[in-house]
């Protein structure tokens, strides 16, 4: 008998020890949540708002928040949730709120006075969800206004508590119909206007005047010998000069608006910028193509070698190199000499899915099909038959590929572990002796304002 009791008290330590590991172990990577395992503030106590479970913020903050929201319930009967948390996800935060909104029902079901604000960290986002009762008195610009007002300022520092005491308080102003008017500020479009378009023709001039440079560098160029070398390496620059000011300019404009300009219009502008540029892009493909089909010295005599046309190259170039260029996976330039009919052909390798051929030579060689040859199980992995081929001559190689397992989708199970895990932590449940419930019953009018920081 005691031999037996010992071996149940190692069982029984064992099991301890592995839900501990477990419960850590969820702890640490369990942090992205859905609609099943968030918990709802009302389960723990009627009189509750608020959802915290990854203590984003503090418990004095929670208590003050619920204080203020359960007094704007007694006093107006709307309803408020306010949910924290660290991560939902690649989950669309406007679609999770209006699908946690109706899940938990935020309003009573009559009025439909319910608010939803949901904080997700890993997103950088706050989003207010209203209820069709809710909408007159908390429009989305309004919602909007008291993100970036009471809100934003605070959480760029990281001081999440501060946050949401002022933006509830300020939520619980506007509902609990006490008057708040900000002064509105006009746009002076008579002084903004010019000097927008000062800047875009500033940024037409700077990339005029690069891409000029360019071209002439590359022309001067002694290193580059043929026009396709030149054509390449023009190329591979005006991609390079697009690309910092298109993606450069609307970057730094955009840092100094949202830190000294307080009218998120004015980022509508920076749409302009790949507009702008336009310009010196169709001016450098033009000359791309001029400088490939500049007449070249001939190497046999004192003559001059012109480029052919597309129909009359094709006397010169092989089938296969015409078979090549109907794939568009090399373009061949030919250039004839009139005086003593020396000939000289250039390539340019074109991006493409093909690769030279193994046995002719021609690029024309692709993938032409995959045959699983042993399905993959459960237990052990397969095998994938993968054909190339040549388009042109017809040659093919074979190769064999393993084939993972497949997959018997143990994150799920660690989903539902972790939602019966979050669903109880921080006191979050059912009993206990709290007076639990749950909201109203209000539905979403589809309303509201998401905010980034």
């Amino acid at each position: 008998m005691n031999i037996l009791k010992a071996k149940l008290h190692k069982i029984n330590l064992g099991l301890c020890l592995l839900g501990c590991l477990l419960f850590l172990f969820l702890q640490a990577y369990g942090s992205v949540y859905n609609l099943d395992n968030i918990p709802n503030p009302k389960v723990i106590d009627q009189r509750s708002h608020v959802s915290n479970p990854d203590n984003i913020i503090s418990a004095g903050t929670v208590r003050q928040l619920n204080d203020m929201l359960q007094s704007l319930e007694d006093s107006t009967l709307t309803e408020v949730a306010v949910v924290l948390v660290e991560s939902i996800g690649d989950e669309n935060i406007e679609l999770f709120a209006t699908d946690l909104f109706a899940k938990w029902g935020v309003g009573k079901e009559k009025d439909n006075n319910g608010l939803l604000i949901l904080f997700v960290e890993d997103q950088r986002a706050i989003r207010f969800e209203t209820g069709y009762g809710v909408e007159g008195v908390l429009p989305d610009a309004l919602a909007s206004r008291i993100q970036h007002q009471s809100m934003f300022p605070y959480f760029k520092t990281g001081n999440y508590d501060e946050g949401f005491v002022k933006g509830i308080e300020h939520v619980v102003s506007v509902l609990g119909e006490e008057k708040f008017e900000e002064a509105k500020k006009e746009i002076a479009w008579g002084v903004v206007l010019p000097i927008i378009i000062a800047i875009y023709l500033i940024i037409i001039l700077i990339s005029f005047v690069w891409i000029a440079s360019t071209i002439k560098k590359i022309k001067n160029n002694d290193l580059l010998p043929t026009n396709i070398s030149k054509y390449k390496a023009l190329k591979s620059e005006k991609r390079s000069i697009l690309l910092m000011l298109n993606i450069g300019i609307p970057a730094v404009a955009f840092v100094l608006i949202i830190l000294f300009v307080e009218n998120p219009v004015f980022l509508l502008f920076l749409l302009g910028v790949p507009v702008v540029t336009y310009p010196a892009n169709l001016y450098s493909k033009i000359m791309m193509w001029k400088i490939r089909r500049r007449p070249i010295p001939c190497n046999a005599c004192d003559g001059t070698m012109r480029i052919l046309s597309e129909k009359k190259e094709d006397e010169y170039l092989s089938v296969s190199q015409q078979f090549e260029e109907q794939l568009h996976a090399v373009d061949y330039d030919v250039f004839v000499c009139k005086d003593c009919g020396n000939q000289a052909v250039f390539t340019l390798d074109k991006p493409s899915v093909y690769a030279e051929c193994p046995s002719c030579k021609t690029k024309a060689f692709t993938l032409h099909k995959r045959t699983v040859m042993v399905a993959p199980t459960f237990i052990h992995g397969g095998t994938e038959r993968v054909t190339y081929k040549c388009q042109f001559c017809g040659y093919e190689e074979h190769k064999n590929n393993n084939l993972p397992r497949v997959s018997r989708g143990g994150h799920i199970a660690a989903g539902s572990a972790a939602g019966s895990v979050f669903s109880g932590r921080g006191g979050f449940g059912s009993g206990g002796g709290f007076s639990g419930g749950s909201f109203g019953g209000g539905m979403s009018g589809g309303g509201g304002a998401t905010g980034r920081w």
